[in-house]
């Protein structure tokens, strides 16, 4: 790629540092430019200058997954971190990827990282299952009787009669149980913070723009609490409801994923049992459990 000045790649770099614990600058800049495909940060910077014309469509998603795994490898970063980085310096293209899009790279990372390729009775092979009267798609997390599922909606189980692999691999997807909001709560100082259907924190809205929220947080000073789907109803992940939660998050042009979505690994490990489990897992592999002055750590997910 060819940049017309240095903003960008710098921009990126900053967002990769703070997602460290303990990256230097120069660190990154070097690595940063290898994965764009230049020697070193001074060939990228002799390289960038006002009359080159940089790419506004930018790579494919299959390009960018490529440079984000080379910079989560460099660096020793979660993947979730570097693309979010990468996302947010529109790196890679002028204009913010899609949530939709941010899924399919996410789905792509797990494919490649952590499933491999699918298969009958493998964990994390995309299945279809009864549901009333048609199809409907989940991951594979245990085969057996009953067979474990991870829903759209979250865990469950069918009979192993009623779970079948289709001989075509069935396209990944990011459950809306970890990336889309549920609802909000109102904070004492006119902030506000969106969480899951498992009333974990996701993303905190100021005036000054977003933030990701560590999902082991348990946020003080609520004054308020409202849901997308009326009444705080079961039916939340599609229909009105949805539609509300995802006008929200592009009200507020959030289109980057939650952190909570960086637990989809854990959700296919031994023991455990619901989402709670898996941020414990999570929290406990980042070692970076702290909590900003407006919440403290969640005893109860991290017990």
């Amino acid at each position: 790629m060819h940049f017309p000045d240095l903003t960008r790649p710098k921009q990126a770099a900053k967002y990769l540092v703070r997602a460290s614990t303990g990256l230097k600058l120069a660190t990154v800049h070097e690595a940063l430019a290898r994965a764009l495909g230049y020697r070193d940060w001074h060939e990228l910077s002799i390289t960038s200058h006002p009359n080159a014309l940089a790419a506004h469509d930018g790579p494919d998603l299959d390009a960018a997954l490529l440079t984000i795994l080379d910079l989560a490898d460099a660096l020793g970063l979660p993947d979730g971190h570097v693309q979010y980085a990468v996302s947010r310096a529109r790196l890679l293209r002028a204009t913010p990827w899609s949530i939709d899009e941010h899924m399919v790279l996410r789905a792509s990372i797990w494919r490649r990282r952590v499933f491999g390729p699918p298969g009958r009775g493998k964990p994390g092979t995309v299945v279809k299952y009864k549901a009333y009267d048609s199809a409907a798609l989940a991951y594979l997390r245990y085969p057996g009787r009953p067979t474990h599922l991870l829903f759209d909606t979250g865990f469950g189980m069918r009979a192993d009669f009623e779970v079948a692999t289709p001989r075509t691999a069935l396209p990944d997807f990011v459950p809306s149980r970890i990336w889309l909001p549920y609802g909000l709560w109102q904070l004492t100082d006119g902030l506000e913070v969106a969480f899951s259907r498992d009333y974990l924190p996701m993303w905190r809205i100021s005036n000054d723009g977003t933030e990701r929220l560590a999902p082991w947080l348990w946020i003080k000073d609520i004054a308020e609490e409202k849901h997308f789907a009326s009444g705080g109803t079961a039916i939340w992940a599609s229909g009105a409801a949805r539609d509300s939660a995802v006008a929200y998050l592009q009200q507020h042009r959030i289109s980057e994923l939650p952190m909570l979505t960086d637990i989809m690994p854990h959700l296919f490990e031994p023991q455990v049992e619901s989402l709670q489990d898996g941020v414990a897992r999570l929290c406990g592999s980042r070692g970076d459990a702290g909590a900003p002055p407006y919440a403290k750590l969640n005893d109860r997910v991290l017990a």
